[in-house]
């Protein structure tokens, strides 16, 4: 049913007045503005006239042309003849939950922002549809032109049609998520068969099922929370509405093996048995056995794509394009991998690295991601002591419990967008007393590690589980933002105080820290460096980026600063935890940011990054 003309003339009034990321379009933009809404611009559209009618059908229409930010991918009425087709139903077939859900399916409800394809990336988009997925980018070519795929299927034909409230791109096929486990992902790609069926040799398929904890509820109304600040300011902050599982699996295929001389399970089980022992060999089951162990290590306890393994935000220099790097531990028992950008996963000194196929990679299954290896990966215990992992561990506190990815949280508080959490939202990862209120915040132009923090208030007792190490000693400090309004707190390490209250609001230029300008000194720092580690201190890394001040890294800002916590010895594999404990007063906050360890092997040739 066509709406009234003068609503649509109503609206355009409306938005006229109140502008939008959409409005901004410069003059050499290559979009096609409608001067409509994302309902209005399909309903005049013949080639839409089913998605169309859906939205009217389903009483979404007043949704989309409201007020938002809105990316809505539209099949064309040829694509809806070809899902017909496919699935031998008529359009009568179709239930309203059927028809919620294609609408949903095609439609991401953005924070702030609409996703022209100028923001397109390989891999999937930073925000999930409305029906709570992601939608993956992938890219072709034809004829020297480029080709852009919706969830690997679905070809762009008409692209970043601006509306006032979003932007419209019309594709070729229904957008279907994928409604399958990971191991049906696997099963359904011949390429991977040794590698899923010594998935499922191992029963590792069990621990990967979640979808949702169906356990959590929101107890905020609306889910939102109010949190007054050190400063008297009560604002709202935005709390999860669900909890979500994912995960990541990295597969090598036959071919990748074959190229090994493996291909059968017994020999896949022979070559596990080099790095991983021969424990309980006969029991593919056992967290002890070979094979289980190799198939461990290949998975992650949260879903990522590829483009979300390494962080890419606006805060990386382009000097230190090569330096961003993160750390994860995988589901193998107490071991990590790190992930360097171009997605290198364990770079060794000779640069040889695990390299991830892009082209065969975010396959998406209903909690998760495949990715495809294009070499063997496994946990060589001499390669990564020794070597992969004998550097400075660098970790963002959002990097540490799955559940901050997997909820998309982790990189998605951009621009002050505020949030928070329950206290018993991350356990067993980042455990706070009732007493703990938190404030997740980020913006480019903080002096932050990946532009967020957390900022904890009231009379807190939290503590966060670290990522596990080899065995060795190690110097661990703690990254933070000197600021006047900063409390005082106590730091324990694995349970065990550690020596007096430390002070966050203290400035760098105090002498208590003694931080002086690179540019003030005749030597670049050095000797500032040495001075500052003899009172417990260090600066900011030169290569950490911020916005901030026209763009500077943090050594070059005073207030960027990390303790040095202490010297640990680890003899085992095992988690470490810090924790933090207020002493002073309830409306100080705790500024976590990110934390090192350091083997103390390789002080001496750190560096300033």
């Amino acid at each position: 049913m066509r709406r009234n003309l003068f609503i649509n003339i109503l609206l355009s009034l409306f938005f006229a007045f109140y502008s939008c990321n959409s409005d901004n379009i410069s003059n050499d933009s290559f979009y096609t503005f409608t001067g409509e809404t994302v309902a209005s611009f399909c309903e005049n559209n013949p080639d839409c006239s089913i998605f169309s009618r859906i939205i009217n059908e389903t009483d979404t229409y007043s949704l989309l042309s409201s007020y938002g930010h809105y990316t809505c991918f539209v099949p064309t009425d040829s694509a809806f003849a070809i899902y017909f087709k496919d699935k031998g139903i008529t359009y009568d077939d179709l239930t309203l939950d059927d028809k919620k859900t294609i609408i949903y399916n095609h439609v991401i409800k953005g924070v702030t922002t609409e996703y022209t394809s100028l923001l397109f990336q390989e891999g999937a988009l930073p925000e999930t549809s409305m029906n709570d997925r992601y939608i993956v980018i992938s890219y072709g070519a034809s004829q020297g032109a480029q080709l852009i795929y919706i969830n690997k299927n679905s070809l762009i034909i008409n692209k970043d049609n601006q509306v006032h409230n979003g932007v419209v791109h019309i594709v070729d096929r229904v957008v279907e998520p994928s409604v399958i486990y990971l191991n049906a992902v696997l099963q359904s790609h011949s390429e991977f068969s040794l590698f899923s069926q010594a998935l499922e040799s191992t029963n590792m398929q069990d621990s990967i099922q979640l979808i949702y904890d169906e356990t959590y509820h929101n107890p905020f109304p609306g889910g939102l929370t109010y949190i007054t600040d050190e400063g008297g300011t009560t604002q709202s902050y935005t709390v999860p509405d669900k909890k979500k599982y994912g995960y990541t699996i990295f597969a090598e295929t036959d071919d990748v093996f074959k190229a090994a001389g493996i291909e059968t399970l017994a020999q896949l089980v022979a070559f596990a048995s080099k790095y991983y022992g021969t424990e309980d060999m006969n029991d593919y089951t056992s967290r002890n056995n070979p094979l289980n162990k190799f198939i461990s290590y290949h998975i992650l306890d949260r879903q990522m794509s590829t483009n979300s393994l390494v962080y890419s935000g606006a805060c990386t220099s382009a000097t230190a394009q090569d330096k961003r790097y993160e750390y994860y531990e995988t589901m193998l028992n107490l071991r990590i991998m790190e992930i360097k950008g171009g997605n290198q996963i364990n770079t060794q000194k000779n640069g040889s690295y695990v390299a991830i196929d892009e082209g065969n990679s975010n396959l998406d299954a209903i909690n998760g991601f495949v990715h495809t290896l294009k070499n063997i990966m496994v946990y060589d215990e001499n390669v990564m002591q020794n070597d992969v992992l004998n550097k400075r561990i660098r970790f963002d506190a959002y990097a540490i419990p799955p559940q901050l990815t997997n909820n998309n949280i982790r990189w998605q508080n951009i621009n002050d967008n505020r949030m928070s959490i329950t206290t018993d939202y991350c356990e067993p990862y980042f455990v706070m007393n009732d007493a703990s209120v938190l404030r997740m915040i980020a913006n480019n132009y903080y002096h932050d590690y990946q532009a967020d923090e957390i900022l904890i208030y009231g009379w807190y007792d939290f503590t966060l589980r670290m990522p596990p190490v080899p065995p060795g000693t190690y110097e661990i400090r703690l990254g933070y933002m000197a600021e006047s309004w900063r409390g005082i707190a106590q730091i324990f390490i694995d349970g065990q105080i550690i020596g007096i209250p430390k002070d966050l609001s203290i400035a760098g230029t105090s002498p208590d820290v003694g931080w002086v300008s690179d540019a003030s000194t005749a030597d670049n720092g050095v000797e500032n460096d040495k001075m500052m580690r003899n009172r417990g201190y260090m600066k900011g890394p030169n290569s950490i980026w911020s916005l901030g001040n026209g763009g500077e890294n943090l050594r070059q800002q005073s207030q960027s600063l990390r303790i040095i916590v202490g010297t640990f010895t680890f003899q085992d594999y095992a988690p470490h935890y810090f924790r933090v404990k207020n002493v002073e007063r309830e409306m100080a906050p705790f500024h976590l940011d990110y934390l090192e360890y350091v083997p103390v092997s390789y002080l001496d040739i750190e560096g300033i990054d």
